[in-house]
């Protein structure tokens, strides 16, 4: 009975303090929209400061898992398997120059920071992977669609996510084998392989009868039968040791081509819209706040190298593809913001306390700044090429064309 009684106080008190964050989100949103600054940076500024207030309770970690299951599977709903195959040549190629550019420096960096090997590859990806939800949000605001460029920037942000995805559920599948080892390695790799073939010959072979089955008038238990196949995937996924965000982005894939997808898409929305928003207070809840202030010089640093290497890898694709300079350089702009995808790596697995920089602290300054400040760069990037760029050209060519005098 005093066991349930304390419970019953830890749920009111969990409750409480969800009411909180969502009132303080709604208020630090409203004033981001206002000022036209990304949310993802907003809410995890909001979770550092509600955590002097009250600890990060078992609610809330419980709707931040599910709020990594709902982004992931709203990014697989996105994809559709016959798109993919018809554009896989662009896509490839768009994507592997961007991942040669941009993960060997994270890598490099992880290194020289003293990371074992896993925290090192997790670090890569971290720096690596470009925010989805931030630059999808800017090209519609920007009214970008119709540039020349933006093909290029959608097939980079397809390619990182695909691989992203594989990539965190071989991690998450070695460090749940128990060690790094070639047998290791390559177990985890046939088991995801297996399970991402699955998914997608099921996509294939069975359109018709999914079609069917999610044909369903009404509302609620339309509602529920998604949400039974994304969790079911995700617990499958975990299950078999691999990360429960792999099951929602297949789950994602399997429904991507059914003629309910946009039906889905609005009913799967509001769950992952709230979600995703407590996905990063609690983020910004478990950064260690102490050693935050030390971590700005060197997530500065970082924040530098890997911008200059996003817009040095997307001029080189759009240089490939015989795009306009300025397209080729707002390509390059346009993949700087970090976000989402480099919070789930971060939190992927617990910092080994050896290591000289705390990867969760390192990760929020780092996606804080590329939020902000990679947001502003994306936006003002005509401005900043006008101005530094094309303004210099003209001068050494007026320079170059200036008659000698002898």
């Amino acid at each position: 009975m005093k066991l349930s009684i304390a419970w019953k106080m830890i749920v009111n008190e969990s409750v409480l303090s969800l009411g909180i964050s969502l009132i303080a989100l709604f208020f630090a949103g409203f004033l981001a929209t206002k000022v036209n600054q990304s949310l993802t940076a907003v809410f995890i500024v909001v979770g550092m400061i509600l955590q002097n207030f009250f600890p990060l309770t078992i609610i809330t970690e419980f709707i931040a898992t599910l709020g990594i299951i709902f982004m992931l599977f709203m990014f697989g709903l996105e994809f559709s398997v016959g798109s993919l195959v018809h554009n896989q040549r662009k896509i490839f190629s768009s994507g592997m120059y961007d991942l040669l550019f941009n993960f060997p420096p994270g890598l490099l960096l992880g290194w020289i920071l003293g990371y074992d090997l896993i925290h090192a590859l997790l670090f890569a990806g971290v720096v690596y992977v470009t925010s989805s939800v931030i630059v999808a949000k800017s090209i519609i605001d920007l009214k970008r669609s119709a540039n020349p460029e933006t093909e290029y920037v959608l097939n980079v942000l397809i390619f990182e996510d695909m691989f992203i995805a594989s990539f965190l559920a071989c991690i998450v599948g070695v460090v749940n084998y128990g060690h790094i080892d070639a047998r290791g390695i390559f177990f985890v790799i046939l088991k995801t392989s297996a399970f991402f073939l699955f998914f997608i010959m099921l996509s294939r072979t069975t359109k018709k009868y999914i079609d069917k089955v999610v044909d369903i008038e009404h509302t609620e238990l339309f509602v529920i039968l998604i949400l039974s196949i994304i969790v079911l995937s995700a617990g499958a996924a975990s299950r078999i040791g691999l990360s429960e965000a792999i099951g929602a982005f297949l789950a994602g894939l399997l429904l991507s081509e059914t003629k309910q997808r946009h039906r889905i898409s609005d009913a799967i929305k509001p769950f992952q819209q709230f979600s995703t928003a407590i996905f990063f207070v609690a983020f910004g809840m478990s950064i260690d706040y102490k050693h935050f202030g030390s971590m700005i010089p060197i997530g500065i640093f970082i924040f530098i190298v890997s911008s200059f290497s996003k817009v040095f890898g997307g001029y080189f694709i759009g240089k490939k593809y015989e795009l306009s300079k300025r397209a080729c350089l707002r390509l390059g702009f346009s993949l700087i913001p970090r976000g989402e995808f480099s919070i789930i790596l971060a939190g992927a697995i617990a910092i080994n306390s050896a290591a000289p920089y705390h990867l969760k602290s390192l990760t929020g300054v780092y996606v804080l700044l590329s939020a902000v400040f990679g947001s502003i760069l994306m936006k003002e990037a005509d401005w900043f090429i006008k101005r530094f760029i094309e303004k210099r050209d003209k001068e050494v060519k007026e320079t170059d064309n200036t008659p000698v005098l002898r």
